[in-house]
């Protein structure tokens, strides 16, 4: 009987060591995670600043080529105009 009484206190006391380690490692896991979401959230945070700015680049280079395109349509009116005239006063 005073061995199973023995056996008995050894297992609650290896059950009682394993408790603490697993505490301590889900302790440990826990901030491990938290620290992860926020280095989650930095790097989303950081591709979100990355796309408006391509987005306002976009945009610009949008705007620019329109212009230019109005700019050579003009330019080809006014050249076609010169050269009827030309062709006119010979």
């Amino acid at each position: 009987m005073e061995l199973f009484g023995v056996g008995v206190t050894i297992f609650a006391a290896v059950l009682s060591i394993l408790t603490g380690v697993l505490t301590f490692q889900s302790w440990r896991n826990g901030r491990w995670m938290k620290q992860s979401h926020q280095d989650t959230l930095t790097i989303l945070d950081r591709i979100e600043k990355g796309q408006e700015e391509f987005r306002k680049s976009h945009e610009e280079t949008i705007r620019y080529l329109a212009n230019l395109i109005k700019e050579t349509q003009n330019l080809i009116i006014t050249e076609g105009d010169k050269t009827r005239q030309a062709i006119k006063a010979t």
